[in-house]
């Protein structure tokens, strides 16, 4: 049988082509003491070398933006007021969105102009972050997937060799820690093992392959339910878009969501709003041809939907001493 597929509706329409480029990562967050939606936009153009991350508020629609002076990878909520975590180019730190200055706290053993950091999520317990970086021509086997431990602001390679690490999520169960990875062109989920004492991954295996949806797997969060929902970034000449929820044991798809009007979608956030359990889905234009873009009026923008998911993960925060 199908799983069940749900047209999702725009919710956020971006103030210009810069804003569409490469939307990712939203996570929920508060600021100022109001909730809000929160994304980076990695870059604004192909050519670009600096980015943006906007705030977008529940209550009133207002969009504030905090231009950077380099890409940023992810953005997570932190237990400091007004701070986000930041991941750009080549190093993490701290954002203070009332002065819009990045503090950097560490910075990546990897020189290599084609790389820069992507996607990133908290460990459990917000004292460790697991994040990637990827090769910006989706070429080679150059990047890495890394450790940031907070205590003590040191970063260690967990796994080398990958081109463009993506998606993360985390579980607990009677053998430990699991991380569940996307490296994009390998086009499924890999299990790990992670030992954050002994700063180390080991166990891989694949638990879901995605080869036979069109698209490349993009970023991807946990439904808390032994599920996983993600988002396919479709290059070819197509103008809806899909994210895919499956299950962590069997690997079957649960789930399906559409983004007409828009195929390039970049992440997901699972989140309760309004007393229902929503999907949000950010979009990008990020290499598409002219004739596509007009194609395709809703690319860039933010998509919201139902979900047959009965409750929304607690939200994991870094816990800044």
């Amino acid at each position: 049988m199908a799983p069940r597929s749900t047209p999702a509706t725009v919710l956020h329409t971006q103030r210009s082509e810069s804003d569409r480029f490469l939307p990712e990562g939203p996570r929920p967050v508060t600021i100022d003491g109001r909730s809000a939606l929160a994304w980076v936009n990695i870059q604004t153009k192909a050519d670009a070398r600096t980015g943006v991350i906007h705030a977008r508020f529940w209550d009133t629609g207002e969009l504030r933006t905090y231009p950077q002076a380099r890409r940023p990878g992810f953005l997570l909520p932190t237990t400091r007021p007004n701070t986000f975590f930041v991941g750009r180019e080549k190093e993490v730190g701290l954002l203070d969105l009332a002065s819009n200055s990045f503090t950097p706290l560490a910075t990546i053993p990897d020189q290599n102009p084609r790389t820069i950091i992507n996607d990133g999520e908290v460990v459990p317990g917000g004292k460790a972050i697991v994040f990637g970086t990827k090769d910006v021509r989706f070429a080679a086997p150059i990047a890495d997937l890394y450790l940031f431990t907070v205590d003590d602001c040191q970063i260690s390679v967990l796994a080398p060799e990958q081109t463009c690490s993506n998606g993360k999520v985390f579980a607990r169960d009677r053998d430990g820690l699991a991380l569940y990875d996307i490296d994009t062109p390998k086009r499924n989920v890999v299990r790990y093992r992670l030992d954050v004492a002994a700063r180390k991954v080991f166990e891989p295996k694949v638990v879901v392959d995605v080869k036979c949806i069109d698209g490349f797997p993009d970023g991807m969060i946990g439904a808390g339910d032994g599920s996983v929902v993600i988002a396919f970034y479709n290059p070819a000449p197509v103008a809806t878009g899909r994210a895919v929820r499956f299950n962590l044991t069997t690997g079957e798809a649960m789930e399906e969501w559409t983004t007409p009007g828009s195929p390039r979608v970049t992440c997901p956030l699972v989140l309760n709003l309004d007393g229902r359990v929503r999907l949000v889905l950010t979009t990008a234009t990020e290499g598409m041809p002219a004739e596509l873009r007009e194609r395709c009026p809703e690319a860039g923008n933010h998509f919201i939907a139902d979900t047959a998911i009965a409750r929304a993960p607690a939200s994991e925060f870094v816990r800044i001493p």
